[in-house]
């Protein structure tokens, strides 16, 4: 059976109710990523073509939509290319409905790959609303354009414009504020406001230490046996901290009481002997110096041994940071153990970067907010800071700064940390926001 030809009325009645269809689907988009779909690949039910770009005036991202591909990539090649030749359009637009488009029409830079990615025939179509051009839709296939197409292409293209439009998010209230004689007056209060003078001041992490700790240093070579008190523990003056291994010197020890012991009997035997020996008499003096020496010996033994069991020289809170970091571990003479302080006796330290380190004059104010509780902070006066700058366990090099708490009567406990603000000199607003920036500014240029 043959096929009827399809009446022309007819196929203008499909045109129509096509066009209505697809304005219908631009209306009912829900957002601007399905209207683009619908503009680049739901558009070729009405005319036929192989290739669509939706392109926008804006600085990212100007192509919007490509139809056949889901997820655009900026940098490719094709985007690069795509982009250049819409904004060229964009750019000479004569306020027509619509342009036919070829590479002869484009500058020697971008017609060599136009047979690389468009076939030989395009066209363009402005996206106008009230006057503006928002962008462009570029439509290309290897059939030449006809001008019914086109009209009835530039006919979609202004409904899509109002879509598009219609979902773009509106401005807000305060784009108003942005006229010429607004911009004046909001120039002078900007360099009104950043004149007034305020208080420079640097965060740096701070802690809690102990004022005048006394440290507990090893007394002697040895190993460390075992910690009588555990961190962050209140001790009594004479109470035993820690014992070195002592093995040896009370071998030792013991071993210099018999030998003085058979001295002693020596010497005690000679002296009965001398009183009818003149021989033995002259020996007696060389045996008592014998008695003495292992008498000497003796009691720097049972010195050494006493030394092994460190005590507390006075009342206070024990300091370091673990048991099992010290048992078993070797000491040398005047290594330091552990530190004794009095916890009615706290000050605050404070690590200043070099980069945020501003001058700060004795007596300045300091305020540390501890981590535990941060809405009740403490006031203090910086006493000292450190000639140089130090290296941190951060490996950040820090002046240390110490402050002495203003409230006496409520202490912190040692070893809390926190957050501490120092206050500086006071200097305008503008050096305030930008002395980082100047620095740094400074310091790459040179100058």
């Amino acid at each position: 059976m043959a096929v009827q030809p399809e009446d022309p009325q007819q196929r203008q009645l499909r045109g129509l109710a096509l066009l209505l269809q697809l304005q219908r689907k631009a209306r009912a988009a829900e957002d601007l990523a399905a209207l683009g779909f619908v503009i680049v690949n739901e558009s070729r039910s009405l005319v036929e073509y192989r290739q669509a770009a939706l392109w926008l005036d804006r600085p990212m991202q100007p192509v919007a939509a490509v139809s056949g591909i889901a997820q655009l990539d900026a940098q490719a090649p094709y985007i690069v290319w795509l982009n250049s030749v819409c904004r060229r359009q964009f750019q000479t637009d004569n306020n027509s409905a619509y342009q036919l488009l070829t590479a002869a029409d484009l500058p020697e830079s971008l017609q060599a790959e136009w047979q690389q990615w468009l076939p030989a025939f395009g066209l363009w179509l402005p996206l106008k609303v009230q006057g503006r051009t928002l962008g462009g839709w570029l439509l290309a296939r290897e059939q030449a354009w006809q001008e019914g197409e086109a009209v009835l292409l530039a006919e979609l293209s202004d409904a899509y414009t109002h879509a598009w439009q219609a979902l773009q998010p509106r401005k807000p209230w305060w784009r108003g504020l942005y006229t010429p004689t607004a911009l004046k007056r909001w120039a002078v209060a900007a360099i009104l406001l950043l004149l007034i003078p305020v208080r420079l001041s640097v965060l740096a992490p701070a802690e809690v230490i102990a004022a005048q700790p006394t440290v507990i240093r090893a007394p002697l070579e040895g190993v460390v046996d075992t910690f009588q008190v555990q961190p962050n523990q209140t001790v009594a003056a004479e109470q035993l901290l820690l014992t070195l291994e002592n093995t040896d010197i009370a071998n030792r020890l013991e071993v210099s009481r018999k030998v003085l012991a058979v001295a002693e009997a020596e010497y005690r035997k000679t002296a009965q002997q001398a009183m009818f020996d003149a021989d033995s008499k002259a020996e007696m003096t060389v045996l008592k110096g014998r008695m003495e020496q292992h008498a000497a010996e003796l009691e720097y033994l049972a010195e050494q041994l006493a030394r092994s069991q460190i005590k507390a020289p006075h009342a206070g809170v024990a300091i370091f940071s673990d048991v099992h970091d010290w048992i078993g571990r070797p000491v040398a003479l005047g290594e330091r153990i552990l530190n004794l302080a009095d916890p009615a006796q706290v000050e605050l330290e404070m690590r200043v970067p070099v980069a945020d380190f501003i001058e700060l004059a004795d007596g300045a104010e300091a305020v540390m907010f501890l981590n535990i509780d941060p809405q009740h902070p403490l006031d203090a006066r910086v006493y000292s800071l450190s000639y140089q700058a130090e290296a941190g366990t951060d490996q950040v090099l820090a002046y240390r700064v110490k402050a002495r708490l203003a409230d006496v009567e409520q202490l912190p406990r040692i070893g809390l940390k926190g957050t501490a603000k120092l206050y500086g000199q006071r200097v305008t607003l503008f050096y305030y926001l930008f002395r980082r920036p100047l620095s740094g500014l400074r310091q790459w240029l040179g100058l």
